[in-house]
């Protein structure tokens, strides 16, 4: 049943694209001014901001991913004619993730590199749900007829085949990472990993073409008793 909750495209863009600038501002935050015990040392200085050296890296890996999601984002959403309920939903669980996302770089740059591994359990899986929620808002869009009807059918079996290999491989290169958790979440990785790879192949298959009626052979007059 279709939703009777119906949104324009339009309204639901510049809502996106404040939350993407709000949180690329506040990744910046977490960056702070070294306090020194003699502002004139340069060395000190210097020493100040190899100690915060893990943090601006972290600022700029985050940065990259927060643009590339964006990017990301939007050429899935211009292949949508209009937003529904459900996908205004997935939306606003998109958004949310993304909101997150500076305190996620903020763990991961003060204590991951300080040999914190249980830091990368807070930044990997707000990473696999960012993935998780755009996969599934482009297949909720398929599946309720919200493409616009002139993308080519390729392009969006192209599309949502990327969204499924992406994911996969995510899960499969969070593998070592979830080794801290045991045997059980590693195997669960490979596993889910696969039967992504298995449905963005079987997704790169055209649908079948309708079987149409074998037309009638013509009678052969010379054969006629």
């Amino acid at each position: 049943m279709r939703s009777l909750f119906k949104l324009s495209k339009h309204r639901m863009d510049p809502l996106i694209d404040g939350v993407f600038a709000v949180a690329l501002t506040i990744l910046a935050l977490e960056i702070k001014v070294p306090e020194l015990a003699h502002p004139a040392s340069a060395g000190e200085l210097l020493h100040a901001l190899m100690h915060h050296g893990s943090v601006i890296g972290a600022y700029f890996v985050s940065f990259a991913l927060l643009g590339l999601f964006w990017v990301w984002h939007h050429r899935l959403s211009d292949k949508v004619s209009e937003i529904d309920g459900a996908l205004f939903a997935c939306s606003l669980a998109f958004l949310s993730l993304v909101c997150l996302f500076p305190f996620a770089s903020a763990v991961f740059g003060r204590y991951a590199f300080a040999g914190n591994t249980a830091a990368l359990l807070v930044y990997l899986p707000l990473l696999g749900l960012i993935l998780l929620s755009q996969t599934l808002y482009f297949l909720l869009a398929m599946r309720r007829g919200l493409i616009r009807a002139d993308v080519p059918a390729a392009d969006v079996r192209g599309a949502h085949r990327r969204n499924l290999y992406a994911l996969a491989f995510f899960s499969i290169a969070c593998i070592p990472g979830a080794l801290q958790l045991g045997v059980a979440a590693p195997i669960a990785c490979a596993v889910f990993g696969a039967l992504l790879i298995w449905a963005a192949r079987a997704a790169a298959l055209p649908a079948p073409a309708p079987a149409t009626a074998r037309p009638a052979e013509p009678v052969n007059e010379a054969h006629r008793p």
